[in-house]
Order: structure tokens, then sequence, then C-alpha cells
């Protein structure tokens, strides 16, 4: 794999609409890493710091449901990539680090189990740790600090699991279930293959870890479910069949939460609003602002960002013009400040996490050429992040 290193300075490639500096310095700086035999297709899931050093893997797949990690430095420079054997495929898209170890999740591609890997950085290799039988068709992982918890989805079951794994990562210790209904063996191969709609599934715990959040089919639709520290049912705010739904929230601790969902064909958007964790509810039903500019096909990412000592929600989103929309709000719910990060490509976001230096770096596929998805990456420097919040 090579890197083409796109310029910041040249604004008509990329650009922060709201940046008046002639300063190229002030700029962020875009990456994008071609690959070398041109015709493959590559779908950016995530993205995490290194245990090792400064640097940072990403983890992706290409063709269909293939595997590839890569490393960059702390620059964005590529340092090296692995493509996994074919006996591994449908890397779930989160990273996960357990006690300073990196994990990925994935599956056999015959037996449709779930393998857990540990990434080993100085060799360059994944390790084997274990096969959980009992897991088909993972499609999200999550550590909440204490235990490893699996979303899967098997075929033709009709329904959805989640699984406790034990701290070894060897056993599943406990098992919920959602009952969807339905067949969604259509919807789910087209996920999983990156050849349709991505669903955006997540299991999450609130802060104070007395119960989780699962986004997934349930009950004839794309829901958002409530379990207990048992994993049993609570609640729910079920979608519109499966035309909306949460596509993402992030548990702000007691009841509160950060949120983006959809209805018909608009993202709606609340960065502080309560839900009762035991409302048999539509999503509709809770408030948010829509905003019509927005791409409702692509993912919705919030995180908690410190800038200058200060906690902000960011809401990264991306623009039917193919532009990236950043807002951030304070820690009340009001709206601090809000940016473009533009382009003349096709940019979508995928991920993104805050750097130890107080940078924002964000993962990205971009579209070259008008036919090739390649992995892209755009940082924004601290003080950027610090424009945006400084009042003048």
């Amino acid at each position: 794999m090579k890197q083409i290193a796109l310029l910041c300075g040249l604004a008509f490639l990329f650009f922060i609409a709201s940046c008046e500096k002639k300063d190229t310095s002030s700029l962020p700086f875009v990456k994008i890493y071609d690959d070398q035999n041109g015709n493959r297709s590559f779908t950016p899931l995530s993205i995490i710091k290194s245990t090792q050093d400064h640097g940072y893997l990403v983890l992706s797949a290409f063709d269909g449901w293939k595997i590839q990690l890569m490393k960059i430095n702390k620059d964005g420079v590529f340092k090296w990539n692995l493509e996994l054997p074919d006996s591994y495929v449908n890397a779930v898209p989160s990273l996960v680090n357990i006690d300073e170890q990196l994990y990925l999740v994935c599956m056999d591609p015959i037996e449709l189990n779930t393998r857990i890997l540990r990434i080993d950085e100085t060799n360059h290799s994944v390790v084997q740790v274990s096969t959980l039988e009992e897991v088909s068709y993972p499609v999200h992982a999550y550590h909440n600090g204490d235990h490893l918890y699996l979303l899967s989805c098997p075929l033709s079951s009709q329904m959805m699991g989640i699984h406790e794994v034990s701290t070894a990562l060897d056993t599943v210790i406990r098992v919920g279930a959602l009952s969807i209904g339905m067949n969604v063996d259509e919807q789910l191969l087209k996920h999983v293959m990156h050849t349709g709609k991505q669903w955006p599934f997540f299991i999450k715990s609130t802060p104070e870890k007395d119960r989780f959040v699962v986004n997934g089919f349930c009950n004839y639709s794309f829901s958002t479910v409530f379990l207990d520290n048992n994993l049993q049912f609570t609640g729910v705010y079920n979608g519109a069949a499966l035309d909306g739904g949460m596509n993402q929230l992030e548990p702000l601790g007691g009841n509160e939460y950060a949120l983006s969902r959809v209805s018909g064909e608009y993202l709606f958007f609340n960065p502080k609003v309560q839900l009762d964790p035991t409302a048999i509810a539509m999503a509709t039903s809770i408030e948010a602002q829509g905003d019509s500019e927005l791409n409702h096909e692509t993912p919705v990412l919030i995180k908690e960002l410190t800038i200058k000592g200060v906690k902000y929600r960011a809401f990264l989103a991306s623009t039917r013009s193919n532009q990236l929309s950043l807002k951030l709000y304070d820690e009340t719910g009001k709206k601090v400040s809000g940016t473009y990060i533009s382009k003349n490509i096709p940019i979508k976001a995928c991920d993104l996490i805050q750097t130890p230096y107080g940078e924002l770096l964000i993962l990205t596929q971009v579209r070259v050429m008008g036919s090739y998805n390649r992995i892209g990456t755009i940082k924004l420097s601290k003080a950027n992040l610090e424009d945006l919040v400084t009042v003048e």
C-alpha cells in the first residue's frame, strides 16, 4: 500500500469553511491511503490508539468482508498494513482495548462462528485468542471496562443475541436476546458484505453501568432497546419498521443521552435529552432538531472532546453535498460552534478519536476518481479546535 498525501494548503481540495486564516499551518492535514493493486474498494471501520507507540491502528473491510489492518504514525504517515487470511472475515466495526492489548472480533466464513484476535503490532500479525461457537454473525463488540459484549444476528433465526464474554475471552457467560419477528437475512448479508445499507448496530452501557442500550433489529423494526445488567429487556424506542430509528446514541448518565435519529430521509439531533429506560415508545417521539442538509444514509459520530480543559460533545456527520459537518455542544446541550470540512471529492465520516495531544483525528472513506473507495484521515489540530470554541 502506498500513501498519497494531499496538501492541506490547496483550498480546492480541502478547507475548513469557517476558517479565515491564510496560514496553511492552521489547516488540518488530509491523507488518502492508496492501494497498489488499484481496483479494490475499502470501507474504513475503526481507528484506535496504539498501545506501543504514538501511532494508530486502522481497521477496514475490503472486497466485501475481507479484513485489513493498517498502522500509521502520529502524523498519519503509513507504516505497514496486514491483510488477514481468508479464514477471517466480517470484522465488526470496533477495535477494542482490553488491559492495554488490542483486539478485533470477526467470523469464520465456513463455520460462521466468532473469532477473537489479538493484534501483535511488533510482528505485524494477529493471534487467535478464542472461538465462540455459539456466537454467529457478530455485528458489534463493546468493552465496558469489565467485560466484552458482543451483538450477533444469526441467519434465519429472527433473533439478535447479546453475549457477555468471560475475562479470559474464551467463554460466553451470559446471554440476552431480541426477537425480530421477521426475516432480515437479506439486510444482514448486505451489511456484512458491505454491498448495501450499513446498519448502525451498537451496544453501550451507561456511565453508572446499571443498564445497556442496544441498537438492532427488534419487534419488526430497527429499534433502540434498554436492558438491565442481566441482559433482560426493560424498554424500547421502536423505529418506523426498517426505515427509521436511532443511528447514534451516547449515554451521558442519569437517564440523559446525546443522540441522532432518522425519520424518513432526514436526520434529527438532540445533544441532551431524557429517555425512559422502561418506556415502550417510538423513536419519533423523542424531541430532536432536524437538519435537512445531512445525509441520513451515512454514519453519525458522537464523541466527548476536551478543549481548553472544558468538555464538549461533538457531532460529526456527512452532508448531501459531500461535506463533513462538525458541531460542538457544551454540557448543557447548548450549541457552541459548527463548521464544515469541505473538499471536491466525496467523503464519508467513519470514526473519530481525540489524540493525546488534543487533536481530533477523523477516519474517513474517500471516493477517488468517482469509483475507488479509499481510506482517508483528517486531523484537526489543537489550535483548530480551540478556534472553534473561542468567542471573538
